[in-house]
């Protein structure tokens, strides 16, 4: 399935309506299959209140307020601008929509809003169409500001359709007021504004409906994840042997931080790695060991390890940075590492701070790379301030990993990954109980046990992305989000990795 940013969806509208779908038509279709999904939830005594800008998400609103009327619900809907300040087909609605037992009422920018709070308060559901995913970084306006922040405050249930209003379509940022909804139907794709930033706080449950758009009708090179788009875990073969599902080292952990490398190592070991070895300090050895799964190997080194001992020792992918700290120079590793093997590598937390005292090593590297960044640690990265790439996130992310030919794994809520190719993924799994101390570890190690099983990088960032959030998903799901810890993401994979 593929996201798309509002130009990107207005080019799909003008393309169905040259192949012959009128404008109208394709608005009753997305108001239908709306209507559908909002019905599906009613009662037959239940109020419903519509609330419809003047664009074209005010007209996909009056066909879900003339639908609902004609389905015999109590409808009241409430205009924000004059009728001759809609659109051509919104105005068409509109005369249709007067045709109903649906009442009426034009907003005064003028007056104030008690009688719209009022109305909102004896309610049973709130309908929010007002603006669509044209917001650009503009203000509002005062009168704008205080509808939506009465829309919030009328304590209903709210269901924005395709995009909550205030909510930028196009990187998710919030304006001066945003509606919060409880569910928003998205319409035929998931925009790139409903997943990023404050889009999903805004979104609540998103529900797609499908309009019949085709999405290949326009070039687009990004992708919500989904299960059936992945390509592992591998299938086992039965006459195989350990190497044949990877041999993953696992530089990690130092004083104070061993529960890094031994989140990290776990991350890798459950996610189906032949052979996990990890690398830790001398001073460290005992309290790793003692803690280990007894199935990892445990070596100890100094920062003179070369990728000629990992290669002898027939590795197929190395991780390096959980908790290895950073008063100790790790770039003479990493170097190594990047120059003079081809044994793919992660390199996630404290490996990224190393990594960026000296970037272009990148540009020079002979093996594939998976960098495994926060947006704070990205911004160290990048050297760009954290707000500026949050104001656009996958230029940012796109750019950097084409420039240096990497996989980016971008985490936060819907993780985003970028190919050496210039293709994005945003993932669909996760929850807010994931931010938690020792997540980001485990999925780093999930993502080198994948790497390390013959899987191209970037399928195994995909699948270890994905896995990682859908046992945090399982977890939630049964006992909650407040709870939620790293060990409990692990002890959840043998439930998704099916």
């Amino acid at each position: 399935m593929k996201v798309v940013t509002p130009q990107e969806m207005a080019q799909m509208d003008q393309k169905t309506i040259a192949s012959g779908i009128s404008g109208i038509d394709l608005m009753e279709k997305a108001g239908t299959e709306c209507t559908q999904v909002i019905e599906s939830t009613l009662k037959e005594d239940m109020l419903i209140c519509v609330i419809c800008g003047p664009g074209n998400n005010g007209g996909d609103g009056q066909v879900i307020a003339r639908q609902l009327s004609e389905k015999g619900f109590s409808v009241q809907v409430f205009f924000t601008e004059p009728a001759d300040k809609m659109s051509p087909d919104s105005q068409t609605n509109y005369s249709r929509l007067q045709e109903t037992s649906a009442v009426v009422q034009f907003l005064s920018h003028e007056a104030g809003l008690e009688g719209f709070e009022a109305s909102l308060a004896g309610a049973d559901l709130v309908v929010d169409a007002v603006f669509g995913t044209g917001l650009k970084d503009r203000p509002l306006g005062e009168w704008y500001e205080k509808l939506l922040n009465a829309i919030n405050a009328c304590g209903k249930r709210i269901v924005a359709i395709d995009i909550p209003s205030g909510l930028r379509g196009d990187n998710g940022l919030t304006l001066e007021a945003a509606v919060e909804a409880d569910q928003t139907i998205i319409i035929q794709n998931y925009k790139v504004g409903c997943l990023l930033n404050d889009g999903p706080d805004c979104v609540g449950e998103p529900v797609l409906v499908d309009i019949g758009i085709d999405e290949n009708c326009i070039e687009n090179n990004k992708y919500f994840v989904q299960k059936q788009n992945l390509r592992c875990p591998v299938k086992r073969k039965k006459n195989s042997h350990k190497y044949d599902y990877g041999s993953v080292v696992i530089i990690a952990g130092s004083k104070g931080m061993i529960g890094a490398g031994l989140l990290a190592t776990e991350g890798a070991l459950k996610s189906g790695a032949g052979l996990v070895t990890s690398y830790v300090p001398l001073e460290v050895y005992l309290p790793v060991a003692a803690r280990s799964p007894v199935e990892v190997m445990i070596k100890t080194y100094d920062c003179n390890i070369t990728g000629e001992d990992i290669e002898h020792d027939r590795k197929r992918v190395v991780l390096i940075g959980p908790g290895i700290g950073r008063k100790k120079n790790y770039s003479i590793i990493l170097n190594d590492l990047l120059y003079n093997t081809t044994v793919p590598v992660v390199i996630d937390a404290d490996g990224l701070f190393h990594l960026s005292r000296n970037l272009d090593v990148l540009k020079e590297s002979k093996t594939p790379v998976i960098l495994t960044p926060h947006f704070g640690e990205f911004s160290t990265l990048t050297g760009v301030d954290r707000e500026d790439i949050l104001e656009d996130p996958i230029s940012y992310g796109r750019r950097f990993a084409e420039e240096y030919q990497v996989v980016l794994v971008l985490k936060g809520y819907r993780t985003m990954i970028c190919s050496p190719e210039g293709e994005v993924f945003f993932n669909s799994t996760s929850n807010p109980g994931m931010a938690t101390a020792g997540s980001g570890d485990v999925l780093a190690g999930m993502i080198a046990g994948f790497a390390g099983q013959s899987v191209d990088l970037l399928e195994a960032a995909k699948a270890g992305v994905f896995y990682h959030g859908a046992a945090g998903d399982y977890y939630a799901k049964r006992y909650g989000e407040s709870t939620l810890t790293a060990r409990n993401i692990i002890d959840s994979f043998k439930y998704v990795l099916n």
